[in-house]
This record gives C-alpha cells, structure tokens and sequence, in this order.
C-alpha cells in the first residue's frame, strides 16, 4: 500500500500496490478538518510537503489557525493525525475524517454490531448502490463500548481504520452511496454540547492507522490492529497480565432458573430488559440458591463459581441485600465458600432506578435525566469516588464484618449510557470509549485492593478494556443457534487480547451438546444460567430438570473443562 498526492487536484490517493487498484481517492483539504460552534466552515488547502515518509497538509477554516494533517509512513501502513489551534473560545462538535466525496474503490464495510438469531456479527453494509449508513456508538446495546475502527474489503483485501489513541468522542459515524462518502466523522456533541475549548488551545486528534492486510480473515486483521496497540504500549501486553485459575471454572448464574421460576418473558434484546425485566429479579432469594447449591452438590456438578444475577439487590443504583429475600446474605456467602466454591455478583453501575436511594451530590448534573429516562453517577467526580464507590467497593468484596465478601462482579447494561448531553465534572472523562475505560480502571483497582485475585466478568469488545476484565462473556443468545456464541466469542478474542472468553448462557436442551462441543473446541468457560429447571426448545415451556438433563450436564461440563491460556 501507498499513497500519492495530486497536488493539481489537491487528492489524497491510497493504492493497493499489489495489484495496482486505486482503493481510496480523498479530497486533502476537508481531511481531519473540525466543525466548530455547529458550523459546517470549508477547510481550504493551503500548502502541501511531503518527504517520502510523510504527507503534511496545512489548512485554513474558520475559527483555526495552525491547521495541518499529516498522513505519516510506517511499518504498518499509514498513521495519521490532525492539529489546529483555537482562535477563540469555542466547541468542537465534528472532526471530519474524511470529507464528503472521498471515492471508495472497495466492495463493502465490516463493522461489528450485536445482531440476535444469527451467527454473522456484523450486517452486510455495502457501499455501491444504496449504500449504507452506520457508525460506532453504542446503540445496540450490547458489547459495549465498540471500538472506534472499520474494516473495509475487496476480494480478499482488507483495508482497515481505526483509532491508535482512545478517543473522547461519542461514536464515528459513516454514510456512504453509490461508493461516495456523504459523511465520515467523529462525533464530539452537538451543538451546545460539543467538546469546549479556549481561545489559544491546541486541539490534537487521536492517531489513526490505515492498513492492508490481504489473504486474512477479519478477526485476524483486527488482531492486527490490537497487536500494534501492544507494540506502541497503548495496551499492556496481556501475556504480562496475571491470570487466576478459578477465572475460567464453570459457572452458574442465576438468571436462567430466575427467569423460569418467575415464568417472566424476557426479552431477546438487552435495550428491552433495561425496562421488561419483569418479575424475575424477584424470583431470586436465598432458598433459590440453596436450592441450586444441593443441586450441584447432589449431581456432582463440576461448578465452582455461583453468580448471583440481578435480584440480590435493593435496586438498580442500590446495591444492598434486599433484606426480604436475602436477609442473611454474608452467611450464604461464608457458607458457598465453606463448600470451596466462589461467589460473584451483578452490578450494572450505569443503572439507577427511580426508586433507589441515591445521593444527588453523586450523580450527574444533580441527578439530570439522560436520554432513557435514568440518572446516572458521575464517577468522575473525586467526592463520588472517595464517599460512594470505595464504601461500595468495601462493602461488596471485603470479608470484614458486615461487608458481603463477594469474590467478583459481572457488569451488564453498559451500552448508550454515556452521552454528550450529560456533562461530568471531570472532562478528561469525556467521551464513551474513554469514559468507560476510566470507569473500569477505577473500579477494578478498588475491587482488587479488597481481593487481589478478584474478577470481573465483562460484556465489552473494546481492546483498552482488556488490562480490567478477568474474562469476556459472549452475552445473550435468545435462541439455540450456537453459532452465535462462537462468532461473538472469536470477535471477542479478537478485540479483547489475551482476555478468555466465557459462553454465556445456552437455555435449551436442544442443541447443549454443540454447546458443550464448541466451548471445548476454543477452550472458553462456560457459564450455565439453569439447573434447576429446563427447557427442550422455543416452542416448549420450562419444567423441573429430570435425570437426563444432569446426565448431559455432567458429561458436557466434563468434556469443555476450561483450557485457557492463562
């Protein structure tokens, strides 16, 4: 791969030289160009160098001064990276990565996107024609946060951009038709809600990489991306990262048995059991879970971690043991471990119900409503970390008296909750990708001060995630295709380095022998959300597990013993 400059036509060329195919023909001036205050200025070229290693383009728009883009050769392909300064106080809104017009010489654009009943995880989005229209913010609801890159293809090329340095902004957004680009940009808030910046500060964009890659399969290209990120230090190497066995034992949640006991319906989607989770927190208690440990016990179960799924708690937001159903919840505790088994619980941080207790010093603009209707925690604020999450932290995970000496946690409903309309306090927390990362960070230091081997059992597809989650599951598969776990699980390993990947819950009878098959096969966890009761198919109700199940969960969970590579 190369690029060639057209300084009459004032275009930006990426050629695959292998063949000699033109693959991208850029307008320069518009290229890394900002929308400022909501205005959409026309960037103008003013003066172009080049070396042989990089391509500077200097530019002037309204509202900058010391504009330039530079598209810079290495090892790897291309790195590329806008600056400008502010010549008075104002806000970024876009970054215009590319300009509208830019022609795309490829066929289609792989982006990763949750889709439920198939096993592809991403829709065909091509870009003759119609086109298509898609962008990188979390909107689907699940993986979150989705890492800000795209693949784009051609026969067996892929040619792939993505971000080096973990933007602050909220999603890329992309549109394209009959293989012209009508927008590709990063978005910083809209007007009124962009990224603020003062008169005389010089903004820098993260860096950018753009590479070939021919006769690869997509998770293989994205590998190479998340190696580059190890290699320039951006992500620790995940080899250096210590692993703990029992991360990767078999797993019961509760929720599968919680959901059956409660005859709730719970919907595929997770955006829609956010708010029709129904009746099936309210099946867990702690004569449930008794249950289910005499289960394991009495079938010889080779289960060694219990999760206890959404229902222990309060509230969403208030995260205490509800005192009807789990009025003695440190005495189960001790007691799971007095059988040698660890125990994990749900904590879905962005979620705070309207009828939890909360602090309003603690949240977000005084407890201001986002988008869904919730408050959120503004975890970026100094108070809200030192007086609510450590006291939290101590409380779910120290084995101090009072505190519930919970082994681990599983978070969940991590998607399209953090937006440009809602300020936090800190604003180098700006941004979704960014703002997670700092979250995890936060919370996993404080969750391991209390238990150094400590795991936190993710939901996210996001390389800079990989250092805080102990393992990755591949999330709710509503039917018993089990090739939609495998795919999620091989996306996952592919964005996620280094981080073991759990098959999250199968609910059928049908089909557990793939199941069990396929967990082997790639040596993943497995995470087992019914044993006590089961259900054959989609067209058949739960009823009580019966001999047989056991039978095939005995001889499943023998056969798929986790093999990670720890």
């Amino acid at each position: 791969m190369h690029v060639t400059m057209d300084e009459k036509k004032r275009e930006w060329t990426v050629w695959d030289t292998h063949r000699n195919h033109r693959l991208m023909i850029v307008p320069a001036a518009g290229c890394f160009a900002p929308v400022l205050n909501g205005v959409k200025a026309e960037a103008k070229a003013t003066r172009i160098a080049h070396d042989g290693k990089c391509l500077t383009l200097q530019f002037e728009a309204s509202g900058v001064t010391n504009a330039q883009v530079e598209w810079r050769v290495t090892g790897d392909g291309l790195e590329m990276v806008s600056r400008f300064t502010a010549t008075g106080d104002c806000e970024l809104n876009w970054l215009n990565l590319f300009p509208r017009g830019t022609k795309l010489n490829l066929d289609d654009l792989v982006n990763f996107r949750h889709r439920h009943h198939t096993c592809r995880t991403w829709p065909e989005l091509n870009l003759g024609g119609k086109g298509c229209e898609t962008d990188t913010y979390s909107t689907d609801w699940q993986f979150a946060p989705h890492p800000t890159m795209f693949l784009l293809r051609k026969g067996g090329v892929h040619l792939f951009f993505g971000a080096l340095d973990l933007p602050r902004a909220f999603g890329m957004y992309f549109k394209v038709a009959e293989s012209l680009v009508e927008h590709w940009y990063l978005d910083y808030g809209a007007a009124g809600c962009g990224q603020r910046l003062r008169a005389g500060e010089t903004f820098q964009s993260p860096r950018f990489c753009l590479f070939l890659d021919r006769g690869k399969s997509v998770h293989e290209t994205v590998a190479h991306w998340t190696g580059l990120l190890i290699r320039q230090g951006l992500i620790p190497d995940p080899k250096k990262k210590t692993r703990h066995a029992w991360h990767t034992e078999n797993l019961y949640c509760t929720w599968g048995d919680q959901g059956a006991r409660s005859g709730s319906f719970l919907p595929a989607e997770l955006q829609d059991q956010t708010t029709q989770a129904g009746s099936a927190p309210r099946a867990l208690n702690e004569g449930m879970v008794r249950e289910a440990l005499a289960t394991i016990r009495r079938e010889k179960l080779p289960i060694r971690i219990v999760l206890l799924d959404e229902g222990w708690e309060v509230a969403r937001g208030q995260w205490e043991a509800d005192p009807q159903r789990f009025p003695r919840l440190r005495k189960l505790v001790d007691d799971i471990h007095a059988a040698g088994m660890k125990v994990m619980a749900w904590w879905a941080w962005p979620e705070i119900a309207d009828d939890a207790k909360v602090n309003h010093a603690y949240l977000i603009a005084n407890g201001k409503r986002n988008r869904h209707g919730r408050r959120m925690w503004d975890f970026s604020n100094p108070r809200t970390q030192r007086e609510y999450l450590e006291p939290l932290f101590h409380r779910l995970l120290s084995s101090d008296a009072g505190c519930y000496d919970f082994d681990g946690l599983k978070t969940d409903f991590m998607a399209d909750k953090v937006h440009a309309d809602m300020p936090v306090q800190d604003p180098t927390w700006r941004g979704e990708e960014n703002y997670i990362y700092q979250l995890c960070k936060l919370f996993h230091a404080a969750m391991r001060r209390h238990k150094p081997d400590a795991c936190h059992l993710g939901c996210a597809g996001h390389p800079y995630l990989a250092e805080f989650m102990e393992i990755n599951r591949t999330y709710d598969v509503a039917g018993s295709d089990v090739r939609e776990h495998e795919q999620r699980g091989l996306m996952l390993e592919a964005t996620v380095p280094g981080c073991p990947v759990s098959m999250d819950l199968h609910s059928f009878v049908e089909r557990f022998d793939d199941y069990f098959e396929t967990a082997r096969r790639h040596g993943w966890a497995i995470e087992l959300g019914n044993i006590l009761m089961m259900r054959r198919d989609s067209w058949t109700p739960w009823e009580l597990a019966d001999r047989s199940f056991y039978d095939l969960l005995r001889q499943g969970l023998s056969q798929s013993s986790p093999r990670q590579r720890i």
